[in-house]
């Protein structure tokens, strides 16, 4: 009897990505098998919920073994099946200022999701290699656009519109948005801004709403 499909649903989806970082850091540190209960201490989320989650994968049944864990990379290979993620997603900054310097930093970690294979700016002074990435003038753009590539992070404060439209016409579908302006994009192509003082302010709201129940 062919087995029945679960919706997943959308609180479930958003704990995938929190579990696949844990793991990909396990898997880094030499991990083959690990309890739901170790993947509690690495994401404070209780184990009845994490092994409530795994259920919904469609090869649940495979992922681990009674008394002996789950199998670390079995459970990579699905939630990137799941989540439509490969490990090594090329990546591309625009802007490498001091931000764009901070989130290159980033791209040292073996466990994150893809990888930063090169950046531009529209300094020339810092074409060149900045933390072992490749970098380019803004100006290269399409002749240096990495093969494949479909994600960009945006860290510039000009020409936000122009350089967004430039990336759209060379495949780009998804952008991380750090330039806190307004741009468009086309049907198909996503956009992830990223908000520290939005981020802050939801912060207050949940510490304000705490000290009320208290």
């Amino acid at each position: 009897m062919e087995k029945r499909k679960t919706k997943i649903s959308k609180a479930t989806m958003a704990r995938y990505p929190i579990y696949l970082k844990a793991l990909r850091k396990m898997q880094h540190q030499g991990k083959e098998m690990f309890l739901s209960s170790e993947l509690y201490e690495a994401t404070g989320i209780q184990d009845t919920t994490i092994r409530r989650d795994f259920t919904y994968l469609a090869d649940n049944e495979a992922l681990g073994r009674r008394g002996k864990g789950y199998d670390v990379k079995k459970l990579i290979d699905s939630f990137n099946r799941v989540l439509g993620l490969e490990l090594d997603e090329p990546i591309i900054i625009i802007g490498v200022g001091n931000l764009g310097q901070a989130i290159l930093k980033y791209n040292r970690w073996h466990y994150t999701v893809g990888r930063i294979v090169c950046g531009f700016d529209k300094d020339k002074n810092k074409e060149g290699e900045l933390f072992g990435v490749k970098m380019y003038s803004i100006e290269d753009l399409e002749t240096k656009f990495p093969e494949n590539c479909k994600i960009a992070i945006l860290a510039i404060s000009s020409d936000v519109q122009e350089t967004v439209d430039r990336l759209m016409d060379l495949g780009v579908k998804g952008i991380v948005d750090f330039t806190h302006e307004h741009f468009s994009v086309r049907p198909g192509v996503e956009v992830q801004t990223v908000d520290v003082v939005a981020a802050i302010q939801e912060l207050v709201i949940k510490m304000n709403s705490n000290d009320e129940i208290e």
